[in-house]
């Protein structure tokens, strides 16, 4: 059997006592400025849930959209040719809606299938926050192109949801 030298076991055993206490200072430090931050991530979370709270209504929430991205997801139209569609309108113009590339910069998603062996184009517009459908429709290509149906119907219904809005500000 070979003889343990008690001093070098001491001796690591010290570095490593005073390794784990220099660590072990550290950790509360971090968590209480680890608690500062859950805290204000909790107010945040909060404000954004009042928000949410008071914003659960498909037409407040496309009376008040801005920036739109549009997602199409059949190779019969392409996105670039709704968008386009969109932007020749005037009412689109005016109502101060914006097309972005970015789908986490829009307040809206416009998503555009086929249906199957149709000429049916489903369209469905998602609030990005909520995941809410605050618009839909379905247009038929026949006797028209399908991105100029589906720019005429969602504006359609954004048309719809800013006007009572108007009427109820006009009353106060």
């Amino acid at each position: 059997m070979t003889k343990v030298n008690t001093s070098s076991i001491r001796g690591g055993l010290v570095l490593f006592l005073v390794i784990a206490g220099v660590v072990g200072l550290h950790r509360p430090a971090r968590a209480m400025h680890m608690t500062g931050q859950n805290q204000s991530r909790l107010r945040v979370a909060t404000a954004s849930q009042v928000e949410t709270e008071s914003s659960d209504d498909p037409a407040a929430i496309l009376a008040t959209a801005r920036i739109i991205y549009v997602c199409s997801r059949t190779i019969f139209v392409k996105s670039e040719v709704i968008e386009n569609e969109l932007r020749k309108r005037a009412d689109f113009q005016q109502a101060g809606l914006l097309l972005t590339k970015n789908p986490r910069a829009a307040d809206l998603t416009m998503e555009v299938r086929r249906s199957n062996f149709t000429t049916e184009y489903p369209y469905v517009v998602v609030d990005s926050k909520t995941k809410f459908i605050v618009a839909s429709g379905k247009v038929n290509s026949l006797f028209g192109t399908a991105a100029g149906k589906i720019a005429k119907g969602f504006m359609k219904q954004v048309q719809k949801a800013r006007t009572p809005a108007a009427s109820k500000l006009k009353s106060l």
